[in-house]
């Protein structure tokens, strides 16, 4: 039925009300009609929208490739393991969780059958932070890790080892993790999983001094509240992603020793918090990119040991920064630069010369 002739029978018992009140009436009556149909069609939207696309059937006994006789199939009536599992599969995509023996599945059965804190689906986020760190532990060996207190235990994550949690508020009574903090702890031979960005309101990651392989994942850029990332002393390969500069809260970024290659994203200049960065000591090359000028934070910047080319960008000489180390020494260096604190040389004659002095002596003998 249209809406104007629907209205009419309305329409008439306003006009027999009084001006006073008549004029409120058709003032309530035209903003509902103007919400009307956007309510309207968000709750037609609501009432269509498809079920989960994974198809729980054919999974339930997924974990008993693992164990049969530990991890049994998921009855039909276990509805509690049921909306976990539909979550976990959702969280990480169905081709990864199933891999047979793989380590997201391996945590994944750990959370169904093993964990004695028996998380329900119902507390989604916390179900979900879990996964993610023990999808990291299981990647990585984390039975030979040197340091894994309380790890695969019921315990709450803030109390596993190098864990840290948000504390509750009054705006939020949820319990969060914020820092993951595992230096030099034998981390071995896995890559950096994806999963990682489930951690939503992580503000730090330090692994570094591990034996951590793989890229950089660009799914990292989710994590939008991240401040420091450092990676160093690792064995990560392949470029930095561009979707570095979508982490506009970061302020420190260290890479060191590591075996990334390419070029500096340009994007990098989008970080404008950025303080400290450290490249060093790895195969990234070609000329660096204008934008680094941009992050007007910056304070430290390490450049050296690297195969970088052509001249270090004006643009970054001018935020006057406390250090900058580039390969700027000897007859034919690498890079050139105006600007740099300390200028350094590679193999087969590694040198280091802090620049300062060598101006401030130049100075003093004018």
């Amino acid at each position: 039925m249209p809406a104007a002739i629907a209205c009419q029978p309305l329409i008439f018992f306003i006009n027999t009300m009084p001006s006073y009140i008549r004029s409120v009436a058709i003032g309530i009556l035209v903003v509902a009609y103007v919400l009307a149909p956007p309510v309207a069609l968000a709750a037609a939207a609501k009432g269509k929208q498809r079920p989960s696309e994974v198809p729980i059937e054919k999974y339930l006994d997924v974990c008993s490739s693992l164990n049969k006789s530990k991890y049994p199939p998921i009855q039909k009536g276990d509805g509690k393991r049921r909306k976990v599992l539909s979550t976990l599969i959702d969280a990480t995509g169905v081709q990864n969780f199933v891999a047979s023996g793989g380590p997201r599945l391996k945590a994944a059965c750990w959370l169904l059958y093993d964990d004695p804190g028996k998380l329900s689906a119902s507390n989604k986020s916390k179900l979900i932070e879990r996964y993610a760190l023990l999808v990291l532990y299981y990647v990585t060996s984390g039975s030979s890790w040197e340091r894994s207190t309380n790890w695969l235990t019921g315990k709450h994550v803030g109390k596993w080892e190098g864990v840290t949690v948000s504390r509750p508020t009054i705006l939020s009574l949820g319990r969060h993790v914020t820092k993951l903090e595992l230096p030099f702890n034998d981390l071995s031979k896995g890559i950096l999983p994806r999963e990682l960005s489930l951690l939503k309101e992580m503000r730090e990651l330090d692994l570094r001094g591990n034996d951590i392989q793989g890229v950089v994942p660009n799914k990292l850029s989710e994590l939008k509240h991240l401040k420091s990332l450092d990676l160093s002393m690792n064995y990560i390969i392949g470029r930095v992603p561009t979707e570095i500069g979508m982490l506009k809260d970061l302020t420190e970024l260290n890479l060191m020793a590591n075996y990334v290659e390419g070029p500096i994203p340009r994007r990098i200049g989008e970080l404008s918090k950025l303080q400290f960065l450290d490249v060093s000591f790895t195969y990234m090359s070609g000329s660096l990119p204008q934008e680094l000028g941009n992050c007007n934070a910056l304070k430290e910047v390490y450049l050296n040991d690297c195969d970088f080319s052509g001249q270090v960008p004006k643009s970054l000489c001018k935020l006057g920064l406390d250090e900058l180390w580039a390969d700027c020494l000897g007859p034919s260096p690498e890079v050139t630069c105006d600007c740099a604190t300390v200028c350094c040389r590679g193999l087969p004659d590694p040198k280091q010369v802090d620049v300062r002095k060598r101006r401030e002596g130049e100075r003093k003998a004018r």
